[in-house]
């Protein structure tokens, strides 16, 4: 980590969480000049501990998955799902098709200050405890913001000039709360939150292939939903989300605490994985057991123009029912950070790089949001919810969003009207050699029977990346992806036909 900021950089990302992390590994392994500032000392406390399987394929294109891997953190196999006690609890299996789809189970403390020392291991300058207190706008154009003023926790102050800044300063947000003020919520998604983590409880799934999952079972009044969550640290994340509309009444004359615990009567299956574990002291250091945190659904209406992108939760939130949250932040954050290499590289304009990241970012979020806007969990009237439940398992998996079918065989039809669909340039690195690329022997690839294998095509068509172009910092597959994104971008602005868009971005 550098001790002095800079006066300069190319790039500014406010807020080193897994949004601005990856942003910057993703600039600064293509030797883009990065700052990274976040007001917190790392590693501090977060919520959102449960991870979609598309992770892998994330931490994969910057180079952290093995670290991931070896740092211990709980490996989920997959999810259930009880949404009517006289019902079963339905599971998706991640790991199904191909033994390394499992998800994570994380302590966000530690996952996240894995991927903001991996940014720094990857060139970027990484600094926790310094605050981003004000932006300066142009002179010539009120809207283009060119420098920050930040404060360190001992008191320093300095000004940092930059070309390009990227906002992922969390859910308390900077451009669209501070200048923008344009969050939109979504009304049937305003809920709060209030968790408390336990150990001595059972994980769900004990002495199966289970074993890891995470649990959500509604509550039997239907105001609400409760996660059963194991955490590598040996604790039982355990939590409700309600709607604000039943929470004043169902608070009323109890204590945090109280409260907090009568909302285990609504449940069945929990309260017996739960057992005779007692709840642990707050993570935060604080007096209460329980936390509690509003839980809004929101979107920013501007999430880039110009030479600033938002991404992560600043850009938006969605109820955490499909473990969005880190997904999203890397949808946005690969989307923000190739946009402008396109525009460093002179590829495409200004204005079509932003647009695009605008597009991008936003068909995720509403593709994400879409799940939970579906009504054929409710309606359905037989003892399985299994076929109704494969409607949404792309979501939940969140391989909507990198190409993967629910069978992982990569077999994705894609219509004209989705050329420029959310991120579907990710899988083109996983799904399709370069032109010219030697096709891997899979049976001598070293990968056959891995017990931890991605997907072997996938982790195949890497090592061939590897061989084709040139390695920048470790990089696998670089130019390939970006040359997808920026044909992509270029075919939005009109200037490349969709005969030479499918020429170098095969539609499957």
């Amino acid at each position: 980590m550098s001790s002095l900021i800079p006066t300069k950089t190319t790039v500014l990302v406010v807020g080193g969480g897994p949004a601005g992390s990856y942003a910057a590994s993703v600039l600064a392994r293509r030797q883009i000049d990065v700052v990274v500032l976040d007001a917190a000392k790392f590693p501090r406390y977060h919520i959102g501990e449960s991870l979609l399987a598309s992770t892998n394929y994330f931490l994969e294109y910057i180079g952290a998955r093995e670290k991931v891997l070896a740092h211990g953190f709980i490996r989920k196999p997959g999810g259930a799902f009880k949404f009517r006690k006289d019902f079963p609890a339905v599971y998706t299996n991640f790991v199904e098709h191909n033994n390394g789809n499992h998800a994570f189970n994380v302590n966000r403390a530690e996952y996240d200050e894995l991927l903001f020392r991996h940014a720094g291991e990857q060139g970027a300058k990484i600094f926790d405890e310094h605050k981003v207190t004000q932006i300066r706008f142009s002179e010539q154009d009120s809207r283009r913001p060119i420098a920050a003023e930040w404060e360190s926790v001992n008191g320093n102050r300095g000004t940092v000039e930059f070309d390009y800044l990227i906002d992922a300063a969390g859910r308390q947000g900077l451009l669209s709360t501070k200048y923008h003020k344009d969050r939109e919520f979504t009304q049937s998604l305003k809920n709060s939150a209030v968790w408390a983590y336990w150990k001595g409880s059972k994980r769900y799934g004990e002495g199966t292939e289970r074993l890891g999952a995470a649990f959500a079972e509604a509550l039997h009044d239907h105001t609400g939903w409760c996660w059963y969550l194991p955490i590598n640290d040996g604790s039982v994340s355990i939590g409700f989300v309600i709607h604000e509309e039943f929470m004043k009444g169902k608070r009323a004359g109890k204590t945090l605490e109280e409260f907090y615990m009568s909302q285990f009567e609504l449940l069945t299956d929990i309260p017996m994985y739960r057992g005779e574990g007692v709840m642990i002291p707050n993570k935060e250091g604080r007096d209460s057991l329980v936390y509690m945190a509003s839980d809004y659904s929101y979107a920013a209406e501007d999430v880039g123009r110009l030479n600033y992108r938002i991404v992560g939760d600043s850009a938006a939130f969605i109820d955490p029912f499909f473990s969005s949250g880190v997904h999203l932040a890397s949808v946005g954050s690969l989307s923000a950070a190739i946009s402008i290499i396109s525009v460093i590289d002179g590829k495409v304009s200004e204005e079509t790089a932003a647009e695009f990241h605008d597009a991008e970012l936003k068909m995720a979020f509403h593709k994400m949001r879409g799940g939970l806007k579906t009504n054929v969990l409710n309606d359905i009237d037989e003892e399985s919810f299994d076929r109704a439940f494969d409607i949404i398992r792309p979501v939940i998996q969140g391989t909507g969003d990198i190409g993967v079918d629910k069978s992982n065989t990569g077999n994705v039809d894609l219509s004209e009207e989705e050329v420029r669909s959310t991120m579907d340039f990710i899988f083109r690195l996983f799904s399709h050699a370069p032109p010219g690329a030697k096709v891997v022997d899979h049976e001598d690839d070293g990968l056959h029977g891995n017990v931890d294998d991605l997907d072997r095509d996938a982790r195949a068509r890497l090592k061939t990346f590897s061989q084709y172009v040139p390695n920048l910092m470790g990089h696998d597959g670089v130019m390939h992806i970006l040359d997808a994104a920026q044909r992509k971008m270029n075919f939005s602005a009109g200037s490349t036909t969709k005969t030479e868009l499918k020429a170098i971005v095969p539609v499957v």
